[in-house]
């Protein structure tokens, strides 16, 4: 078996452990980024988030780093691997191309917006998402959305029940931990996050909708209250100053699961990035979908005038609670690294 924390030690990468892989900066660009590059333990797989590539073979990472392609200068470093015909090395493990889907399935999609219009967003928005009602297949009787991914592509599609059935409110087609939404898919956003440097992560794609038609744009959806180890990545290495998490806020329920889901979520991205990034930040209603423009305004200007301690305090004293009612091991390793971190910005409280 290839040992390729050995091989990549040896090349010079300075290797920070994410349990299943490691990240570390890009030495074939002299990157000082030390989360730039993903690398799966097994396999060797890798992907350079900074650059946006697919998922490519170790061996590909070697012929960057060492700038050729001559066998038998990477030939040492194989020694181990199970070459192919070809002289690359085979991987038992290597992701599975995703799927893709032709831009022909948005014909399918009706232009009757009325669920949406009828909660107050404009059909000028619904159309920059380039969603419409599904009446057939899957995604019967569903608004849907379709995901694209950087190279414009259609990766997925996420559907939102019309009906008052007990189907689940939500339906995706694909991997949804796959996707950056709606980051490559409605024009504004790239450009929203960027120039503002902050943006807003939010439960579904009705609660981007919401703050979508209240002029806010810098938002990106998790698709639940798990934020993936490939949505972390692409934060991680983004150029931006702060990061509010934004999960619904469960008053009403015996747990407040949004409040639940936003800690663990900023837990991991506080392992990943600057603590002083991240901020708590949930709806002062259930959702945004509840809130007036004049409520979302409100919620804007606290955003604006969040300051970090603050904000970090409450996730302490709300994981706490979390940790009183036994989640589980983890979250309370977890919260004790989260709060080591605290103590040292904030001293100890």
């Amino acid at each position: 078996m290839t040992d390729y924390k050995k091989i990549l030690e040896d090349l010079g990468y300075r290797l920070k452990d994410h349990g299943s892989y490691w990240r570390t900066n890009a030495l074939y660009r002299s990157g000082d980024n030390a989360s730039a590059i993903q690398i799966y333990k097994d396999t060797g797989v890798w992907k350079d988030f900074v650059e946006d590539t697919e998922f490519l073979p170790f061996q590909a990472l070697l012929e960057k780093t060492l700038n050729t392609k001559d066998q038998s200068i990477l030939k040492p470093y194989l020694n181990n691997t199970t070459l192919n015909t070809l002289g690359r090395p085979y991987q038992k493990k290597l992701l599975k191309e995703e799927k893709t889907y032709s831009r022909a399935a948005l014909s399918k999609l009706l232009p009757h917006y009325d669920f949406y219009l009828d909660k107050g967003i404009s059909q000028s928005t619904l159309e920059k998402f380039n969603c419409g009602l599904a009446m057939s297949n899957k995604m019967y009787q569903r608004m849907v959305f379709p995901v694209f991914r950087s190279d414009g592509k259609i990766h997925g599609f996420s559907g939102r029940k019309i009906t008052n059935d007990k189907k689940p409110k939500w339906l995706h087609v694909g991997r949804c931990s796959d996707w950056f939404y709606p980051y490559y898919s409605v024009k504004e956003i790239e450009k929203e996050i960027l120039s503002k440097k902050t943006l807003h992560v939010v439960e579904s794609i009705g609660d981007c909708l919401s703050l979508y038609e209240s002029g806010i744009k810098n938002v990106l959806v998790s698709f639940g209250l798990n934020i993936s180890p490939k949505f972390i990545s692409k934060l991680s290495v983004m150029p931006i100053d702060k990061i509010f998490v934004s999960f619904n806020n469960d008053f009403n329920s015996e747990r407040n699961r949004g409040f639940e889901g936003a800690i663990k979520s900023i837990f991991k991205l506080s392992d990943c990035t600057d603590f002083k990034k991240i901020y708590f930040a949930p709806p002062t209603s259930n959702d945004f979908g509840e809130m007036t423009k004049d409520e979302i305004d409100d919620y804007i200007k606290h955003c604006q005038a969040l300051e970090h301690e603050e904000s970090s305090s409450s996730v302490l004293s709300i994981a706490e609670e979390m940790e009183f009612r036994g989640i589980n091991k983890a979250f309370s390793s977890n919260l004790k690294k989260y709060k080591k971190t605290y103590n040292f910005n904030y001293g100890n409280i």
